[in-house]
C-alpha cells in the first residue's frame, strides 16, 4: 500500500468516526393555533381591521423545523424551517376600500395565504446544560390577501387580490435550558429584523419532554408580527399572529 492510500484511508477513517461522534440534528413538526391582530391596507389612506372588517379568526397551520450540526470548526450549523398562515372570513362592511373597491357598503369575503420558508446559519455557544445558539436567518415571505365585497345594491361583485413575496435577513437566537436529572427542557427561540419602515420578529417560548430515543414533544406559545409599507407596492400591513402549539420532536 503507497504512503498515498494509506494517507487517504486514514483521513477517510477520521472523518467517519469525526461524523460518527459528532453530527447530530433534530425534527420538529407540528400545528401551531394562531389568532390574529392588527390592520393593513391597500392603495388607501384608510386601514382595514383584520377581525372586524375582514371577520379573520383563530386557525390552525403546519409549522415545521430541522437543525443540522455538526463538528467541523469555523462552520455554521444550518437550520430550515417553514410555517403556513392562512385566514378565510366573511362579514358585513360600511364605507369599506381596499384597492380597486372604494367606499363600498356590502357584504365581504376575505383569505390570507402566506408562507414563510426560512434559512439560518448559526454557531452553537454552549452546549452543554445551557445551550445558546447565536446566528443570522434569511427569510423568505410569499403571501396574497385575497378581499371580495359584494354591494348591497347590487349583485355584481368587486373583487380585489394582492400579492406579495419578499426575502428579509433577520438576527437569530436560541437559549435551551436542559433540567438536570429529568428528561424536560425550557427553550426560547426567536429572529428580529427592524429597519425603515418595516419591523419583523417571531419567538418561541417552549417546554419539552423526550420520551426515548430522542422523541419528545414539544408544547409553547409561538408570536409572529409583521410591519412593513414594503411588502408590496400600495400595500402596508401591521399583522400579529399569537396562540398557542404543539409539536412532535425527534433529536438525533
Amino acid at each position: 500500500m503507497t504512503i498515498l492510500k494509506k494517507v487517504g484511508y486514514s483521513a477517510l477513517f477520521a472523518t467517519s468516526a469525526l461524523c460518527a461522534d459528532g453530527m447530530g440534528g433534530e425534527i420538529s413538526l407540528g400545528i401551531f393555533s394562531h389568532s390574529p391582530n392588527g390592520y393593513a391596507s391597500y392603495e388607501s389612506s384608510s386601514s382595514v381591521d383584520l377581525e372586524e372588517d375582514l371577520g379573520w379568526s383563530r386557525e390552525q397551520d403546519m409549522m415545521f423545523k430541522a437543525y443540522l450540526e455538526h463538528p467541523v470548526p469555523f462552520l455554521p450549523n444550518l437550520k430550515v424551517g417553514y410555517t403556513n398562515l392562512s385566514h378565510n372570513g366573511r362579514g358585513t362592511v360600511t364605507a369599506f376600500s381596499w384597492g380597486g373597491i372604494i367606499n363600498v357598503d356590502g357584504d365581504i369575503d376575505s383569505s390570507l395565504d402566506l408562507k414563510m420558508y426560512d434559512v439560518t446559519s448559526y454557531y452553537a455557544l454552549l452546549d452543554n446544560t445551557i445551550e445558546i445558539d447565536t446566528g443570522i436567518t434569511l427569510r423568505y415571505l410569499d403571501g396574497n390577501i385575497d378581499v371580495t365585497v359584494t354591494p348591497f345594491l347590487s349583485l355584481l361583485e368587486e373583487h380585489e387580490v394582492v400579492s406579495f413575496t419578499s426575502l428579509v435577513p433577520m438576527l437569530y437566537g436560541k437559549f435551551r435550558a436542559n433540567i438536570p436529572a429529568t428528561d424536560i427542557s425550557l427553550q426560547a427561540e426567536g429572529n428580529f429584523i427592524t429597519y425603515e419602515d418595516t419591523t419583523f420578529y417571531d419567538y418561541e417560548i417552549s417546554t419539552r419532554y423526550t420520551f426515548s430515543m430522542g422523541i419528545g414533544i414539544e408544547t409553547g406559545y409561538r408570536a409572529i408580527h409583521l410591519d412593513s409599507k414594503d411588502l408590496e407596492n400600495g400595500l402596508t400591513a401591521d399583522m400579529d399572529f399569537k396562540g398557542p402549539y404543539v409539536s412532535l420532536v425527534w433529536n438525533f
